[in-house]
């Protein structure tokens, strides 16, 4: 049994040794990365569901409200993508696939250069029914579902990149 322990307190010292931090640790809730967000000015993003992922964004990147004055513009691009599922025994189509996927861009104050760019993703399904009310229902309970997924993404994302 001792030496379970013993062994087992050597790999966290190495561990704790080689720089190993955490994804979803303190590190990426840092004063400095905190800050830095704070300063990045989130523009409009197209469509509804750009709108719901830049409150989104604007929620976790800047709560306290709009900077001043920015260090960062944060432009996001959407795609959207269904494709059908289930088919059942008439050919029709009863279950969609949803994908929402964001481009993204951190430009500097200017909003001429990119400092970072990447992507974010995300898939949500829904049911077709008879009632085109709750299809619609569905489908815009979908779309939702990945804005704030997509949102939370690039949010993480932006954070490691300015942990560095």
């Amino acid at each position: 049994m001792l030496s379970r322990l013993a062994i087992l307190f050597v790999i966290l010292l190495s561990v704790a040794a080689c720089g190993f931090q955490p994804l979803y640790g303190r590190q990426t809730q840092n004063a400095k990365v905190t800050a830095a967000l704070d300063q990045t000015y989130v523009l409009p993003i197209e469509g509804r569901v750009g709108q719901i992922v830049r409150n989104e964004l604007l929620d976790r990147v800047s709560p306290k409200g709009l900077p001043s004055r920015s260090l960062y513009q944060l432009k996001v691009k959407l795609r959207e993508v269904k494709q059908g599922l289930a088919i059942d025994k008439s050919d029709s189509t009863n279950r969609y696939n949803l994908t929402l996927i964001g481009q993204y861009t951190l430009l500097d104050s200017s909003g001429k250069t990119a400092v970072y760019k990447g992507s974010a993703q995300s898939v949500a399904s829904y049911n077709v029914v008879d009632s085109d009310f709750a299809n619609l229902a569905a489908e815009k309970n979908a779309q939702k579902r990945s804005a704030i997924v997509v949102a939370e993404e690039i949010h993480r994302q932006l954070s490691v990149f300015l942990s560095r």
